[in-house]
């Protein structure tokens, strides 16, 4: 990696026309799967052997506690391991079934792959993006956020000394105008980026007219609804869980709960008692549950939501104290009261809101975009698959 805080314009371009030049030479992709698998093996344990500093480098970069960032990246090496045993599996040629003639299906990769990775889980994205991609035989040009891009500088380490073949992996750090101009170089034949709906949507228009292959994981405010019938306690403690957990920074994080009128107020007074047991501290500390989002930008838009929720009708049911030093925000259970907030909430801040009916709540859960995940809480199976099959989401727990 350079030392200066961006890649130049020709470093984005000898990135580019490596992994071009190694794609065109099928260097890495002809290569024989127990040779990859070997180069993974040694990627793995160079993963393993930097695990504690990569962890320390990304709670110290996301505010993501630090017990949490070491259990996550204590499965970085197993990730690619994975990945390696799929793909073996995955390479073998099928021929398929035909009247005149043999007929083969193969996997072969598109080609160099941009890889954007976010802030909130550095090194498990970089590794688990990285690892998929190079085991469907493409080249990588992976771009971590310039908010925590440190432990990717440790993941390059460790792919350096596993021994791929040139051009098959590089890594380049910088803002959005190295980011578009990577995603619009026309080698880049497929993108992955994980990150916000607005840089998502860039990306998408940015690439149609080469229909480059896309994979985005962008943000929403993922819905829960709760029945009458659920364990009050139990869904109480399953969404402080999610809510609160990397410090409220994670995608698929439960945001506005639409609980059933009968159990609103139980719900309320469960949902305190749960976060009121959640320690708030230094990401460095070995007891913090909660630490400080990733930056004071953050901290401020935060501010910002929940202050416009207020100015449409939400009131604050309960706040965590926190430190006064560092970019804290105080976990937030608020009354909805019908308000909705403008953009994606990405951080410790609950909305709860009361429905008369299931129909009513899968109508409010489900206005909007959709989101990645939603939830339903219920001890009656039936009811909730059925509520969750008409969830617009790409999963309902």
């Amino acid at each position: 990696l350079p030392t200066s805080t961006e890649s130049s314009a020709e470093q984005l371009e000898d990135a580019l026309a490596q992994g071009w030049n190694n794609h065109e030479r099928a260097a890495w992709q002809s290569l024989p799967m127990e040779d990859k698998a070997e180069v993974f093996e040694r990627f793995a344990i160079g993963l393993e052997e930097r695990s504690e500093r990569i962890a320390y480098l990304d709670a110290l970069n996301s505010g993501v506690p630090i017990s949490v960032t070491r259990l996550i990246c204590s499965g970085n090496a197993s990730i690619v391991r994975d990945a390696i045993q799929r793909a073996e599996k995955a390479n073998k040629t099928v021929v398929l079934p035909a009247n005149h003639a043999e007929v083969r299906l193969l996997r072969v990769p598109w080609g160099p792959t941009a890889l954007i990775t976010p802030w909130n889980a550095p090194s498990p994205m970089i590794v688990k993006k990285m690892a998929f991609a190079l085991a469907a035989g493409a080249p990588v040009i992976v771009k971590p956020s310039t908010i925590a891009p440190h432990s990717a500088e440790l993941i390059a380490e460790a792919a350096a000394e596993a021994g791929f073949p040139a051009g098959t992996w590089s890594f380049i750090r910088g803002g959005a105008e190295l980011g578009r101009a990577l995603v619009s170089d026309s080698r880049v034949r497929a993108v992955s980026m994980t990150g916000s709906t607005d840089v998502g949507r860039d990306i998408a228009l940015r690439t149609i007219g080469r229909f480059t292959r896309l994979q985005l994981e962008l943000g929403s405010n993922n819905p829960a609804l709760v029945r009458s019938d659920a364990d009050i306690k139990k869904t109480a403690t399953a969404l402080i869980s999610g809510a609160w957990k990397l410090s409220g920074q994670w995608c698929e994080a439960p945001r506005h709960v639409f609980a059933h009128k009968d159990v609103y107020e139980d719900l309320l007074i469960a949902l305190k008692e749960e976060s009121r047991q959640w320690r708030v501290g230094s990401s460095l500390d070995e007891l913090t549950q909660i630490g400080p989002v990733a930056t004071r930008d953050r901290q401020t838009s935060l501010g910002d939501q929940r202050n416009a929720l207020a100015s449409s009708g939400a009131r604050v049911f309960h706040e965590h104290h926190v430190p006064t030093e560092g970019s804290f925000f105080p976990a937030t259970i608020m009354r909805a009261n019908g308000a909705r907030p403008e953009g994606e909430i990405f951080g410790p801040l609950l909305l709860v809101d009361q429905v008369g009916s299931d129909q009513e709540g899968l109508m409010a859960a489900s206005q909007g975009n959709g989101g990645l995940a939603a939830y339903v809480f219920s001890q009656d199976i039936d009811a909730a698959h059925q509520l969750a099959e008409r969830l617009p989401a790409g999963e309902v727990k």
